[in-house]
């Protein structure tokens, strides 16, 4: 008979049953606990995948600024000779005011064009994402923990009874089917004493 690790030879079938349930229940919190820590590496992994490649992103969005800053000067060159004739349709505005306002939806323009590359060259938000799965990593193994904790707990009452129930009606069976082995376990305690 081969007796598994945290069992006795002689545990009943019902301590054998619940030793056999908190072993599968600790076994569970084992395997939860690899796959959330294969989830912490991987995002630490993505981190630093996103730190390595911000120098990447920066020479992206400097290319991408300067050429988008040479776009808008031809751009607006192209505007400046062809709004030049405006200047006698509009005698009530000037000729800078006007140039003023097209410079401002411009620069609004070129604001909102760039905005998105400002956030990707931004390298906290890998950080930050890592730093809150952390968090939600070790909020989640607390519960666990407590909720473990408190499962054992109560199982350990519930075992308990069970196993003093077990021996009551051991005992009842014992004495109803086999009254004359009492007699015989007093007998042979009797030379021991």
């Amino acid at each position: 008979m081969t007796v598994k690790q945290g069992t006795k030879p002689n545990d009943s079938s019902v301590d054998l049953l619940w030793n056999q349930a908190f072993q599968e229940l600790d076994a569970w919190v084992k395997r939860s606990n690899f796959r959330e820590d294969v989830l912490l590496q991987s995002a630490k992994q993505f981190s630093e995948n996103v730190k390595r490649n911000q120098n990447n992103i920066k020479e992206l969005y400097g290319q991408f600024s300067k050429e988008l800053r040479d776009w808008e000067k031809t751009a607006r060159e192209e505007l400046l000779t062809t709004t030049t004739g405006l200047q006698y349709l509009f005698p009530v505005k000037s000729y800078e005011e006007i140039n003023k306002q097209l410079d401002d939806a411009q620069d609004k323009r070129t604001t909102l064009v760039s905005s998105p590359l400002n956030h990707l060259a931004n390298g906290d938000h890998a950080d930050n994402f890592v730093s809150a799965l952390e968090q939600y990593i070790n909020f989640r193994r607390k519960n666990r923990a407590l909720y473990v904790k408190s499962v054992k707990e109560t199982a350990s009452i519930i075992q308990d009874n069970q196993r003093a129930f077990l021996n009551i009606m051991t005992n009842q069976i014992k004495n109803l089917f086999f009254p004359i082995n009492q007699y015989i376990e007093r007998s042979s305690e009797a030379p021991k004493s």
